[in-house]
């Protein structure tokens, strides 16, 4: 029998065992996390990994790390190279990564990019297809036996028509470096030529979390997988989000589009790939679409395939027609044949059922009503093909005012006045960098440049103060195609025009709608840094006008304005 009085020393050894053990088990969580294998913790993204993942790091070289060692303006050109190939900009973006490694020709991240933007490029010339073999070969011999060398054999072998070792090689790849997104995305892209969905959605979503939302490509494969894998809704979901962050992407609206011919909604099918095509003339994808709209059946899971409505009428006009023929005198089969053909859009045969219906017994039951909703269809089917006649007009006008301004490249960096000229610039620096045939003088220290992109009327309006510096610029922004009224929400091109400055300048601060007094309701975003500041509004009223001015911020009061008092400065040109 133990002695009582030795029961509380036990207890308190006890006690002490379990917080020296707990204090030793938290020591070494920290240690291992500190000295422990590196690994990247994954934010909360939209169709992404859970917030919160780990995903290890393997042998990916810290590139992040040597573009920070480089001056402030190669690391801002680093940053719009990447928000440019992230968006499927990839001309301009290997532009910028190909001068880089000319003026950095040490730092792989440079080269990465180069390389990776060359993958990516719908059409690569001779020269460009020698130089993607010298910056592959100078990777491979910085980093042999990694992830990145795995990932580049994988290129090769596939161009090479070798699918399995590819997928291999990827595979390897993707385990030594989990943490690059682009190895991660070319691996989910392989997978899906294996028919593999399940892995291959599982590396579209790390690629979207590592790629933190910002790669195009990343959710344009995501929905093609959830697509072509039948999970219809999972693909609209997809599709839905990814356009709003994404706008022009001809993939996400191509895959819009299907998705409405799968529920027979063939004039807003329509209508999306003509928006495909207004920007996109020679996208064969959209182009094939258009010719076959109707014709398209819909994947199903596992690769089962149930046909589109017009699918599903055709075939039973198919079964019901041999049952008419050998029944002429019953009605019912006449009726049900009539609703067939209405559902195929061929009226004319369903006109003829149901004639013969109401000539042989006038009293059936819904044959007038019948009739009467046929012709209602019909109306519907002959305004649809006019609405699209309207388009194809309203295109072709759009095009030939696009061909009489001058012609423009303004890639994303130039977009909405983002000049890359520093405020206090002399007019001769900026004019150095930016033709002056470009602009017109409109005023004294006065510049004005105008140009269209189907739809959009752009003026840029660039202001030197009184010595010829550079001071400030003023962005219009017309919809010439808009119609629409607001009703209250922010309307396309202003939501549009906001994200896509987002993407340049970072995220704004939304001022939301204020009354300027007069009738005057504007709504705006504001950016602001310690040397920019930068001012996107609209006017409640004016749906298809948006307005943007960027200056210094140091020639601004130290309090600030209050947001009416820039409209003078919004609605100055």
């Amino acid at each position: 029998m133990s002695n009582p009085s030795t029961a509380p020393r036990t207890a308190a050894y006890l006690f002490l065992i379990f917080f020296f053990g707990a204090l030793l088990a938290y020591g070494g969580f920290k240690l291992y996390n500190k000295y422990g294998p590196s690994k990247t913790v994954v934010g909360e993204i939209p169709f992404g990994l859970e917030a919160g993942t780990s995903v290890l790091n393997g042998d990916a070289p810290n590139f992040k790390a040597d573009v920070e060692r480089l001056p402030v303006q190669a690391q801002a050109e680093f940053r719009r190279a990447g928000e440019l190939s992230r968006s499927g900009a990839t001309k301009a973006a290997y532009e910028i990564y190909d001068a880089l490694v000319l003026l950095y020709p040490n730092v792989d991240a440079a080269v990465w990019g180069e390389v990776n933007t060359l993958f990516h490029m719908d059409s690569v010339s001779e020269p460009m297809r020698d130089r993607a073999e010298l910056l592959i070969g100078r990777l491979m011999a910085h980093y042999p036996n990694t992830g990145i060398s795995f990932y580049l054999d994988s290129r090769k072998s596939l161009l090479a028509g070798n699918l399995t070792v590819a997928v291999e090689l990827a595979k390897m790849a993707s385990s030594r470096a989990p943490s690059i997104y682009e190895i991660r995305l070319w691996y989910a892209e392989l997978l899906l030529k294996n028919s593999n969905m399940k892995d291959a959605a599982n590396e579209c979503r790390a690629a979207i979390s590592l790629s933190s939302g910002d790669s195009q490509r990343a959710f344009e494969l995501l929905a093609k997988v959830y697509h072509d894998d039948g999970i219809l809704d999972s693909a609209a979901l997809v599709v839905d989000y990814a356009l709003t962050q994404f706008p022009l992407s001809s993939e996400l609206m191509l895959l819009r589009g299907y998705l409405a011919e799968y529920n027979g909604k063939f004039d807003v099918a329509e209508k999306t790939y003509q928006r495909i095509l207004a920007f996109r003339p020679d996208y064969e994808k959209a182009r094939r679409a258009m010719a076959t709209i109707g014709e398209k059946t819909a994947p199903g899971k596992n690769g089962h395939y149930a046909g589109s409505s017009r699918d599903r009428a055709q075939v039973a006009c198919d079964i019901l027609a041999p049952l008419v023929e050998r029944y002429p005198e019953n009605l019912p089969l006449r009726e049900a044949m009539g609703i067939a053909y209405t559902k195929a859009h061929m009226f004319d045969m369903a006109r003829r059922e149901f004639n013969y219906i109401l000539k042989n017994d006038p009293d059936y039951p819904d044959i007038k009503s019948r009739l009467s909703e046929l012709e209602l269809v019909r109306k519907a089917a002959i305004e649809e093909y006019n609405n699209g006649l309207t388009a194809n007009l309203n295109r072709a006008v759009d095009s030939l005012r696009e061909s009489m301004m001058p012609e423009r490249k303004h890639d994303f960096s130039t977009k909405l006045g983002h000049y890359l000229v520093r405020y206090g610039a002399s007019s001769q620096e900026f004019f150095r960098k930016y033709s002056a045939s470009n602009f017109k003088q409109v005023k004294r220290f006065v510049w004005q440049e105008t140009f269209y992109e189907n739809p959009y009327h752009h003026t840029y309006t660039v202001v030197f103060d009184s010595l010829n510096r550079f001071k400030e610029v003023h962005v219009v922004v017309f919809d010439s195609a808009s119609n629409s009224n607001h009703l209250g929400v922010a309307p396309e091109i202003f939501t549009r025009l906001l994200k896509q400055n987002s993407r340049i300048s970072g995220i704004s601060n939304n001022t939301g709608e204020t009354d300027c007094g007069d009738g005057t309701i504007m709504d705006a975003a504001v950016w602001e840094t310690r040397d920019n500041f930068e001012i996107l509004a609209r006017i409640v009223g004016k749906p298809a006008e948006v307005r943007m001015v960027r200056l210094d911020r140091n020639t601004l009061p130290p309090s600030g304005l209050k947001l009416c008092d820039y409209l003078p400065l919004l609605m100055e040109f």
